[in-house]
């Protein structure tokens, strides 16, 4: 009997010991409480400048545990939230300096400023302010804070300029990321597009000299461990990336130090685009600079049938098709997986029923194809209609889209 008691006493013990295991290991739980702080001077004169900031605090979201989050600021002119602009900046600390610039931008771009012709000056307004937290990777770990209000906050005409990363490695010299070596620095820079100004996507178009090369990127100068690497791991050691086709699209973190390394580049231009929306980066060999071009935009199941408004436009800067000779002529090349090749094209993002698509036909249907000796030719107008290709086994294809004689052509790569 006491035996009996000795075991069962034992059995208790671990299985109390296994409950305390269970409730202390750290584990998520979506958020539902999150504090934005109303600074004590929300009541004050804010004069927003070039090199000023706002400081701002807010509390950690209840995950659970301590969670590595990141925080996006987002501002607005109407306590609704209708229409807010988020700010280029994110932050890790629940105590930040945002950038009085980037206020500014923010409120001329709300304003509908595009140019210092069109800035009127007005008086010190109400800004309403709110924080966007989210954990990388982690599905469900968005929320919104709580809004503040500034109650008078004077902009200047801060007219928002292409953002711009740099790319750092042995093509360059390896020159340090210091600000001291900005002018160094300044050819090596991938810029936003001009017609895409806070995608967060970059790009840019480099004469690369044959053999190894390695490089990474720096989303600013602030020195070899300032925080501000993205590379393809987080340790500080090149990845050999291989060119397929002559491209390569690879996932980055940031910060990361890890750098790309190519063992045998044939030398010539290289086009890269940095997607710091999904940390991707993509590698073209002979790419061409597509900056200032005119494009439009592919929108079906490859892009994922997602919306085609403004609010989706980062989205959908891997989805455009570009005017390169200025002739009225668009084109690229895409992967369109097995069994998705259905779309059509928008001329601008204006939703579905804005009155930009372009298409096989007016009415919202998709007209089957098929391909004779890899390609399609055929008509296109104003309208809903896609083209569609049963049996499509997925791989690469060469687009152009003709509108000034309402012609598109699809070549299988």
């Amino acid at each position: 009997m006491k035996k009996i008691s000795i075991l069962f006493a034992m059995l208790v013990a671990v299985i109390s010991l296994n409950s305390c295991k269970d409730d202390t290991y750290p584990r998520f739980n979506p958020p539902t409480v999150f504090e934005l702080n109303t600074p004590a001077l929300a009541n004050e004169y804010y004069e927003l400048t070039e090199e000023g900031t706002v400081n701002l605090s807010w509390s950690q979201p209840n995950y659970g545990y301590a969670a590595a989050a990141t925080y996006a600021v987002q501002v607005s002119l109407a306590e609704d939230f209708a229409d807010f602009k988020e700010l280029a900046s994110t932050y890790v600390v629940c105590d930040a300096h945002v950038k009085s610039k980037e206020i500014a931008e923010a409120i001329c771009i709300l304003r509908g400023i595009d140019s210092e012709e069109a800035y009127v000056d007005e008086p010190a307004r109400k800004l309403y302010v709110r924080v966007r937290a989210f954990i990388d990777g982690i599905e469900g770990s968005e929320i919104l804070s709580n809004v503040i209000v500034l109650n008078q906050v004077k902009e200047y005409c801060a007219i928002q300029s292409p953002g711009y990363i740099y790319l750092i490695g042995n093509v360059g010299g390896w020159t340090g990321p210091d600000a001291a070596n900005a002018g160094a620095l300044a050819d090596w820079r991938l810029f936003e597009s001009d017609n895409a100004i806070g995608s967060k996507i970059y790009s840019g178009v480099f004469d690369m000299p044959a053999g190894e090369l390695i490089f990474r990127f720096y989303t600013e100068l602030t020195g070899w461990d300032g925080g501000a690497s993205v590379g393809l791991q987080a340790e500080d050691n090149p990845i050999d990336v291989t060119l397929v086709d002559g491209a390569a699209k690879e996932q980055l973190v940031a910060p990361g130090k890890g750098s790309i390394r190519i063992p045998e580049w044939e030398g010539g231009a290289m086009k890269i685009v940095v997607n710091m929306n999904d940390l991707t980066v993509t590698l073209e060999a002979g790419g061409v600079d597509t900056n200032g071009k005119a494009f439009i935009y592919l929108v079906g199941a490859p892009s994922g049938w997602t919306q085609p408004s403004e609010a989706n436009a980062a989205h959908y800067e891997a989805w455009k098709l570009y005017d390169l000779e200025d002739n009225g002529v668009y084109t690229a090349t895409f992967d369109i997986p097995a069994e998705s090749f259905q779309f059509r094209f928008y001329k601008e993002l204006t939703d579905w029923d804005g009155g930009a698509s372009y298409g096989s036909q007016v009415e919202d249907a998709p007209i089957d194809i098929t391909m004779t000796d890899g390609v399609f030719a055929g008509d296109a107008t104003d309208g809903k209609g896609s083209w569609n290709l049963p049996g499509w086994e997925g791989g690469k294809v060469a687009i152009s889209v003709d509108t000034k004689n309402n012609k598109v052509t699809f070549t299988k790569k």
